[in-house]
Formats: structure tokens, C-alpha cells, sequence
């Protein structure tokens, strides 16, 4: 556990110092995903104080007394952290905080190693990220791997990695951000692609809320006078209630630019539009005029 803790310690305080280092290289016209300029920095620090909270807070202890805590734990490490991560498009500011021969070697890789690159472009396309995405989400909420990880710390840190590593894919893809290693999707695929990650959340507060039986049998339980409220009922209720809101809410922001960059795309003049070709029918050529039949 203290080698865990050690090393989740080293590699984020090495994040924080590249970034601060790529910060100052990096020019500020880097095109965000989502946010401007001055507030990427902020969402940046904001995902790594989330993450700590979540890994060394007494969250992660209480995740293996509570399923409602386990649920929050959840829910923080595959939406609230990579969303806040991804939002300022902080690739680009890292690889700008590393030393240059690395730089080198990195940008070479796809010359010196195109079949890794290959591979990794296969298996990081939007479909079977989503896939992986969803089904390691309803895995960790199999009943006798729950019960495993209540026995093992080890097992709850796998879960940890898993989630997040899964989630980090699925984000990158939902805010575009760099780097670009496979086609843009259109922005109404975008929003589509965002608006999926709440359906397999949902799916499974809905679940447990119609589940009268105990499904997880954690060692504590929190109870309410005079309510009929469980510590999975509690639970399935914020999977229900807040697990998509980050999915939903990304979707509606991303809904949100497209319309914004259409209103203010130039207006096309009259003649562009108005010519009696472009007034037809999609399908419909230039027809010929009405000619009477022959008797």
C-alpha cells in the first residue's frame, strides 16, 4: 500500500511540475477542447486534487464500508476526473514540459514504430473504446467481484486503475482532444458520443432502485429513521441521479458550440441561394420545359 501511495504520489507531482514547465513553452493560441485559455490551467489542478481525493481521502476508505461511498468513488473516476482533465486539452502543455530529445523520440515514433502506432489507432477508435468503457464499468459491478474487492485492497486499487484508464480513452474522444490520431467526428456525433456514456450509468442506478433484495453486502450499512432507505437504495439513487449528469451536461455544451459556430458562420449572398438550380428539389436536375403530348 505505501509503494501504491508512493508511486501515485510521484507520478501526479510529475505531471503538476511538467505542466507547469509546458505552461510557460507552450503558446497560448493551443486550441482547447472546450474551454478557453485562461481556465485550463484551473481544470488541470482541479482533476488532480479531485484524484487525490479520491485515491487518499477517506472516500477510498470508506468505499470499503459503504456502497453508497463506492458509488461515489465510482463516479468520480469515470466522469468528474478525466471531464475535468480533458477539458483544457492538456496533452499538448505536457508534452511541451518534456525535455527536448524526448520530444524527438516521440515525434519519430510513427516512423520508427508504425505498427505500434497502427495498433494503437485500431484499438483506441470510438467504438471499441466505448465498448471497453462500458463493459468494465458493469463488470465492477458484478456481485462476487465486489465481494472480492471488499477481501483484497489490491482487487479495489485494479478497479481504480481499470475505471480510469477506461474512462481517460472514452474522454478524449468526446472533447477532441489532441492528440488526433483518428478522423474528427461530426459534431452531432460528438454529442451522440457523449450523451452514451450516461446510458450505462443509468442502467445501473435503474437496476438497483427496482431491486427489492440486497445485491452487495457491505460491512457497514446507513439507515434513516422512519425511512425506508438503504445503503443501496442511497446509492442506486445517486448512479441514477448524478452518474449521468456529467455525460448529459458535456453532450448539451457540445450541442451548445455547434449551434454557436453555425450562427456565426458569413451569411452566403442572394445569388449563392436564390438561382432557379438551387431552388429544386435534392434529386431533381434542370428539367426540360413542359412539352404537350403528340395526338
Amino acid at each position: 500500500m505505501i509503494l501504491w501511495n508512493v508511486g501515485i504520489t510521484v507520478l501526479l507531482g510529475t505531471a503538476v511540475l511538467l505542466y507547469g514547465i509546458g505552461w510557460r513553452r507552450s503558446p497560448t493560441t493551443t486550441s482547447p477542447a472546450l474551454l478557453p485559455h485562461a481556465w485550463r490551467a484551473v481544470t488541470f489542478v482541479m482533476a488532480v486534487l479531485v484524484l487525490l481525493l479520491a485515491l487518499f481521502s477517506p472516500i477510498h476508505a470508506l468505499a470499503d464500508r459503504y456502497f453508497s461511498m463506492h458509488v461515489l468513488q465510482r463516479l468520480l473516476l469515470v466522469a468528474v476526473i478525466p471531464s475535468l482533465f480533458f477539458s483544457g486539452n492538456p496533452l499538448p502543455i505536457l508534452f511541451a514540459g518534456l525535455p527536448a530529445e524526448l520530444q524527438k523520440k516521440m515525434t519519430r515514433l510513427p516512423q520508427t514504430a508504425p505498427k505500434l502506432i497502427n495498433l494503437i489507432i485500431r484499438c483506441t477508435a470510438p467504438v471499441p473504446v466505448w465498448f471497453v468503457f462500458v463493459s468494465t464499468f458493469w463488470l465492477w459491478h458484478d456481485a462476487q467481484l465486489n465481494r472480492l474487492l471488499l477481501q483484497a485492497d489490491w482487487v479495489h486499487r485494479l478497479e481504480n486503475v481499470t475505471l480510469l484508464g477506461t474512462a481517460v480513452f472514452y474522454w478524449w474522444h468526446i472533447m477532441a482532444a489532441s492528440p488526433r490520431l483518428h478522423p474528427a467526428m461530426p459534431p452531432l456525433w460528438r454529442v451522440g458520443y457523449a450523451a452514451l456514456g450516461a446510458a450505462p450509468v443509468k442502467i445501473v442506478g435503474l437496476v438497483l432502485m427496482f431491486t427489492p433484495t440486497a445485491v452487495y453486502h457491505y460491512p457497514a450499512e446507513i439507515s434513516y429513521y422512519n425511512l425506508e432507505i438503504t445503503d443501496q437504495s442511497l446509492g442506486a439513487a445517486i448512479v441514477w441521479a448524478v452518474g449521468g449528469v456529467v455525460f448529459t451536461w458535456t453532450a448539451v455544451l457540445l450541442m451548445r458550440s455547434w449551434l454557436k459556430e453555425e450562427s456565426d458562420k458569413p451569411r452566403l449572398p442572394e445569388s449563392a441561394w436564390s438561382s432557379e438550380e438551387m431552388m429544386l428539389a435534392p434529386g431533381f436536375g434542370k428539367t426540360p420545359p413542359y412539352a404537350p403530348p403528340k395526338k
